[in-house]
């Protein structure tokens, strides 16, 4: 293999080191408790993210152009990347799958006439099954699925992951990605997310998958202080 010189060796020392500890990934199991309300946005499709978690069969969930895709969790875990996957930033309250939860827990809309089961129902029309539906019944039982947990909650209080199935989901938590700019981006678990800020949950518990590089060099102290 033909050696490879360090592009940064030039640099004064300071911020050679800073491109050194940019490079390093985070523990990705480490879970953090943060506010619902403070993950405002949703990590959405862009150039960079080459691989689709389910945007790519949901284009009714954000616009067009900026398709809900996060990164697949086990991939790139504790990964520091650079580029524009945080942007744009969909708002979560305008995500069709929140809006939609929203609409049925508060507004008492039925299932089926929200955007999201429509769209839900549409793809496994198209042939693309989803969380293990193939029929539109299938995905009926699984919006009574939701039911249950909106009334778990509410009744329980919020509880982690592994508390669940006797520890045997520890790391299943909700999955938030963390931008340049210190944002909290949504990635993954977007049914407990949506429950938890309509119920008012204080803090839930998250598992950070990417940070952005720039963010990174400020540190993340500053996102989870003391944890």
């Amino acid at each position: 293999m033909e050696w490879q010189q360090d592009p940064h060796a030039g640099l004064p020392f300071e911020q050679w080191k800073q491109t050194k500890q940019l490079q390093q990934p985070a523990d990705p199991f480490t879970v953090r408790r943060v506010s619902p309300e403070r993950i405002e946005h949703v990590t959405v499709y862009t150039s960079s993210v080459d691989k689709a978690q389910d945007g790519e069969r949901h284009p009714a969930f954000t616009p067009p152009d900026a398709r809900f895709t996060g990164f697949f969790r086990s991939a790139t875990a504790g990964a520091v990347l650079d580029g524009e996957w945080d942007q744009p930033a969909v708002p979560f309250d305008e995500y069709v799958p929140y809006v939609s939860l929203r609409r049925h827990f508060q507004d008492g809309v039925d299932w089926a006439d929200t955007e999201y089961y429509r769209a839900i129902v549409a793809c496994i029309t198209d042939g693309a099954p989803l969380w293990g539906c193939e029929t539109e019944a299938e995905f009926r039982e699984r919006c009574a699925d939701l039911d249950t947990l909106y009334d778990r909650i509410d009744s329980e209080g919020y509880r982690p992951a592994s508390e669940l199935r006797d520890g045997k989901l520890q790391y299943d938590e909700i999955a938030v990605n963390v931008g340049r700019d210190g944002r909290l981006l949504f990635n993954d678990g977007k049914h407990r997310l949506a429950v938890a800020r309509l119920l008012g949950v204080d803090a839930v518990p998250v598992r950070v998958i990417v940070r952005h590089q720039d963010w990174v060099a400020q540190a993340d102290d500053a996102v989870f202080p003391g944890q």
